[in-house]
């Protein structure tokens, strides 16, 4: 009894959080025999109709997987426009519900029409073009949507974003600055005597080129000017496209002007660094 008090209490905890800290394994599902990522948790509505608070795999709930807060993954299948619930596992898929204990009366061949449910979700497939650190936010290059009402499919959406390149696996703008202290033209600034610093927030066009810059941080005028010279010269900033569109995400492109970077470059030629370079930093 204690340690079923403690996993429902744990599990309780770990269901709080309305956005996930980490990003999360996804549900599958199975449309026209291609197996995707499904946004979206089609139990979850049940639970909440059918008043299920405990866990489906009570054993293993304190062994939870921070991928995994809701301590199960379920595949799905889309069968004659009807979404069907095949399989329900725990985290590392070692182990699975007996749908007929969960759905007595409910189960035929091997599977639970999902009656209960009723939303609009996102699934995807094909490559990562864009990380995101948190619940169901990445994308990836062939993008559904699919509408469904009692568990009927009623409408079907898909998107291409496959434009989408440069990308990194998680953007972080510190990670350009070895890049960026390469294109600066030291020798052209005035002596500089104490660490100066520029943020510029950017946005990129669909070929990777700043084409506006939404704010600036700076108190120096000449060094604002030689950032955003730089900037433009950058041609290989992340593209993504989510639901066929171009995203317009903020970067945040990071200068820090020291007088030991502009003693040493200041001795070296100018430098370029090659698409390949740029690419070496997203990697």
């Amino acid at each position: 009894m204690r340690y079923t008090v403690i996993s429902s209490l744990v599990l309780a905890m770990l269901l709080s959080f309305s956005t996930y800290a980490t990003e999360q394994a996804p549900d599958r599902l199975v449309v026209d025999g291609d197996t995707l990522r499904l946004h979206a948790l089609p139990l979850e509505q049940w639970k909440k109709q059918n008043n299920w608070e405990k866990s489906f795999f009570p054993d293993s709930v304190l062994n939870f997987n921070t991928g995994c807060w809701r301590a199960y993954i379920a595949d799905w299948e889309v069968i004659d426009n009807r979404l069907y619930l095949t399989n329900i596992y725990n985290c590392d898929r070692s182990a699975n519900v007996d749908l007929d204990t969960l759905f007595p009366g409910r189960v035929h061949n091997d599977r639970v029409f999902a009656e209960w449910f009723s939303d609009t979700v996102a699934a995807y497939y094909g490559k990562l073009v864009h990380y995101e650190h948190t619940g169901f936010s990445s994308i990836y290059e062939h993008e559904l949507e699919l509408v469904f009402a009692s568990g009927q499919q009623t409408a079907s959406t898909y998107f291409d974003n496959s434009l989408s390149r440069h990308n990194a696996i998680m953007w972080d703008g510190h990670r350009l600055i070895p890049i960026i202290d390469s294109l600066i033209d030291w020798a052209s600034l005035p002596p500089i005597e104490k660490e100066i610093r520029v943020v510029l927030y950017v946005t990129a066009n669909e070929r990777g080129q700043v084409d506006s810059v939404a704010i600036e941080l700076g108190h120096s005028e000449v060094f604002n000017q030689e950032a955003l010279r730089v900037a433009h010269l950058l041609t290989q900033l992340p593209v993504v496209y989510k639901r066929g569109q171009l995203l317009r995400n903020t970067l945040a492109l990071f200068f820090v002007f020291t007088a030991e970077k502009q003693q040493t470059f200041s001795r070296l030629p100018p430098h370029h660094y090659t698409v390949c370079s740029l690419n070496l930093v997203f990697t």
